[in-house]
């Protein structure tokens, strides 16, 4: 039987240090290589730590500028040293046992498209004396228009022949999983100003959220806004400002406008925002974060999506402010929350 029993593993870290992944040679990966009577010498997949059957990789990107590939390089292993070179190859798995993996480990990894993947580089070669191959197999994903820009998908990749007839296949180690969590960031990192955007004028909404605030006279709740003008003066201490926005029904719009004021003789600008979508308030999407500068006047605080949201509930996590008081405490003031459009 091929099946390699393994006792003790030793831990390996290893460094995303671009979109490929790289595995680390380990020649004690296993203190027990054989079963039993079988000495039979057996290639295998591991990466090198635990899991060992599985690779992730998180891509960030922007709606305008797509990842034009991905590649997952993925080695091949041996039991013990040979005295000649052997070639391993490699093939996609059986689709299916992504339901499997999802069903055993809890996890919610869509199928891969059909169109999005190949193998550039299908086989490995293990040098003569060597544990691991020195060179990779390589999937290489593609066309990530047709992906769901925020999903998560999972790609089973499993040995398919060795060119060594007196080398076997290992039976339990025989597969790899390669997952892939699309980040799709919606938020222009740069300083945006309004331009030719426009305010959208229905101001139908208020917030769910009531932030904790030292000054009752500021409004906080958005409910008693006067000639359409809502304030904030909220603070941050021991725990982050979040505003909860309910648009009372689905709002199109690509920015967001938050006019600044000065909180006792000071500014209280934005510096941090994470932004969040929900189709029912309980469910967060992050669409994207945004880093102000601080600045030298009072202006107001714009952020601009790439493509358009439409959402009827926004989040808006401000994780801190330019206006920070003693004991860690910060000032967050709004003077007027707007939603933008501009023309396409």
């Amino acid at each position: 039987m091929n099946h390699i029993n393994y006792r003790k593993y030793s831990l390996i870290a290893i460094s995303l240090i671009s979109l490929c992944l790289f595995s680390a040679c380990d020649e004690d990966e296993y203190e027990e290589k054989i079963v039993g009577d079988d000495t039979t010498q057996k290639v295998y997949l591991s990466n090198g730590m635990t899991p060992m059957d599985f690779m992730d990789l998180t891509v960030q990107f922007n709606p305008a500028a797509l990842p034009e590939k991905v590649e997952y390089k993925v080695p091949v292993r041996i039991t013990s040293p040979l005295s000649t070179d052997i070639t391993v190859t490699l093939e996609m798995g059986d689709l299916e046992t992504v339901n499997a993996y999802n069903a055993k480990n809890g996890t919610a990894y869509a199928l891969p498209l059909e169109g999005t993947y190949e193998f550039t580089k299908g086989s490995a070669t293990i040098k003569a004396g060597d544990y691991v191959s020195k060179d990779s197999a390589c999937l290489t994903l593609t066309n990530f228009t047709a992906m769901d820009l925020s999903g998560k998908y999972l790609f089973p990749i499993k040995l398919k022949e060795v060119s060594d007839e007196h080398v076997a296949l290992s039976t339990n180690m025989n597969k790899m999983y390669c997952a892939l969590i699309n980040n799709c960031i919606n938020v222009d990192p740069g300083e945006s100003e309004l331009g030719n955007g426009q305010y959208i004028a229905d101001r139908k909404w208020y917030i769910d959220s009531t932030p904790f605030s030292y000054d009752c006279a500021y409004l906080v709740d958005g409910k008693d806004a006067n000639d359409n003008t809502d304030k904030w003066l909220v603070s941050g201490y021991d725990k982050d400002v979040t505003l909860v926005f309910n648009f009372k029904k689905e709002v199109t719009f690509n920015g967001i406008s938050m006019g600044t004021i000065k909180a006792y003789s000071s500014e209280a600008n934005v510096k941090n925002v994470d932004i969040y979508t929900s189709e029912n308030r309980t469910d967060w999407v992050l669409v994207g974060s945004k880093l102000f500068p601080k600045p030298d006047r009072i202006k107001n605080n714009i952020i601009k999506f790439y493509t358009p949201i439409t959402t009827q509930y926004l989040k808006l996590n401000f994780l801190d402010s330019w206006r920070m008081e003693s004991y860690g405490d910060y000032l967050i003031g709004i003077s007027e929350f707007n939603l933008i459009k501009w023309p396409e």
